[in-house]
């Protein structure tokens, strides 16, 4: 089977840079075929003139508004269908380069099939203008020579991938990477050269106009289309040179190699293992603390023992006091309570006694009164006498 790549590439209005694109695709072995995304300019035209021999196809997608869905989904069905070893999804104003400076893109993916890998990643530049002066027909790369890596949300590109016999999935990244069963990314990212603005007319027309009125809310709602979030209206899209650096094709490649996919897994494990350590740190300075309070209340509850400990010598001793103190008390109030039975015995004696004195006051008050009514009755006599000798004289 004779070995093909094919760039499915999706274009709305980019006339005055997709000719270039499509050249170098052509000029490196690469085919091409065309979504044209309903452009009211001539970029289809462009492309066929541009493309010669390499355009594979040439097809409108008529769907309203901006739909990136309908992009992936008819990408995939290309992929299935087409005939090519492999694919790559492409957009209107990237450059596509393989990691070495005397290997073009076409021999750079053939080499990367050879040695067992199956998907390759992008590392993304971003290309920015700094003056308003790039005109269709111009040379975008030695218009732009500034670039800033890109953001955190174009980090990832795995958009290029050998066909595959089973399914695979281009449209939960939103195009970002192509997801299958078995797949092998290369380990060195290759070049993607991005040209997005091309001026401040056309920064605003993209921006304002073609863009973000025409992305579907649905596609907003699922975290896609973010890349112009933070433009306002009247935002100036020429960049200050100092904020941006000059692009040094050596350079670039050499930090491809430096800086691979490889070395960012170790970075990430590193990171993880990093964060780990920094977590069982953290973990082990709360057990440290936690000891260090056990240590304390330990200590706390030594002192407490010592001196509860003589507490209870003290308390130990006042026990044996009140001991003693009990065995005198016992031994005085068995001593009070023989003194008590024998007052109880005399206390008896001595009612007995005041009894037979009671009654022998008794007796003696009876014979008393018998005595004091003898004498009474004796006494009486002459005047009883007396009374009744003046009765009869009377």
């Amino acid at each position: 089977m004779t070995f093909r790549v094919t760039a499915l590439m999706a274009a709305h209005n980019e006339e005055d840079i997709v000719g270039q694109v499509v050249r170098d695709l052509a000029e490196q072995g690469i085919g091409i075929y065309l979504l044209d995304h309903g452009s009211t300019d001539d970029t289809r035209g462009e492309v066929e003139r541009a493309a010669g021999r390499a355009l594979v196809g040439v097809e409108r997608l008529d769907v309203e508004g901006f739909s990136l869905q309908a992009i992936l989904e008819r990408k995939a069905q290309l992929a299935r269908e087409l005939d090519a070893s492999w694919f790559i999804n492409q957009d209107a104003d990237e450059f596509r380069e393989s990691p070495w400076t005397d290997v073009n893109l076409f021999e750079g993916i053939r080499w990367v099939d050879t040695v067992g890998y199956n998907a390759i990643d992008f590392e993304v530049l971003n290309f920015w203008p700094t003056h308003d002066d790039f005109r269709k027909g111009d040379d975008a790369r030695a218009a732009f020579p500034l670039y800033e890596r890109g953001g955190t949300f174009d980090r990832l590109q795995i958009r290029a991938w050998k066909k595959v016999d089973g399914p695979f999935d281009l449209l939960s990244s939103g195009g970002h990477e192509v997801a299958f069963a078995g797949r092998r990314v290369f380990p060195l990212r290759f070049l993607l050269r991005h040209y997005p603005i091309r001026g401040q007319a056309h920064g605003e027309r993209k921006v304002f106009q073609e863009r973000r009125p025409r992305f579907a809310a649905s596609e907003r709602q699922r975290g896609w289309h973010v890349q112009y979030d933070a433009l306002p209206p009247g935002h100036r899209f020429l960049r200050d040179p100092k904020t941006l650096t000059a692009y040094d094709p050596h350079a670039v490649r050499v930090q491809l190699a430096l800086h691979h996919r490889g070395v960012e897994e170790l970075e990430a494990t590193l990171a993880d293992e990093r964060r780990e350590g920094e977590r069982l740190r953290t973990k082990l300075a709360a057990r440290v603390a936690e000891v260090e309070r056990l240590n304390a209340d330990i200590a706390q509850r030594s002192r407490e023992k010592e001196r509860l400990d003589l507490d209870l010598e003290a308390r130990g001793r006042e026990v044996e006091t009140l001991g003693r103190e009990r065995e005198e008390l016992g031994t005085r109030l068995a001593s009070t309570h023989s003194e008590l039975l024998g007052a109880r015995e005399e206390r008896d004696a001595a009612r007995h006694q005041l009894a037979a004195l009671q009654r022998d006051c008794e007796s003696l008050r009876a014979r008393l009164a018998a005595v004091e009514a003898s004498l009474t009755w004796r006494m009486g006599a002459p005047l009883r006498s007396a009374a009744d000798w003046l009765r009869s004289r009377s």
